[in-house]
């Protein structure tokens, strides 16, 4: 099996993923369509999981700054 990789925003993931939701398939394409759910729900989970982490980061540097400003200035919490 081939694997190929694509640029796509979480924008453009999200609507792929609610727009699987409406076909209805029965068969052996069912456990594909539902193969392809589950991988984009895994992509989207990561995605979160990514955006909280450099959510954390910006935090943190920011409370870093703004202690070693208080710091210099003689400020105390």
């Amino acid at each position: 099996m081939d694997f190929f990789s694509i640029d796509l925003t979480h924008n453009e993931i999200v609507f792929i993923r609610q727009t699987l939701e409406l076909p209805s398939i029965s068969g052996r394409d069912a456990k594909f369509l539902a193969n392809l759910q589950t991988k984009i729900e895994n992509e989207l989970a990561e995605i979160e999981r990514i955006k909280a982490e450099e959510e954390q980061k910006k935090v943190k540097a920011l409370q870093t700054i703004v202690e070693a400003d208080q710091s210099k200035s003689g400020i105390k919490k």
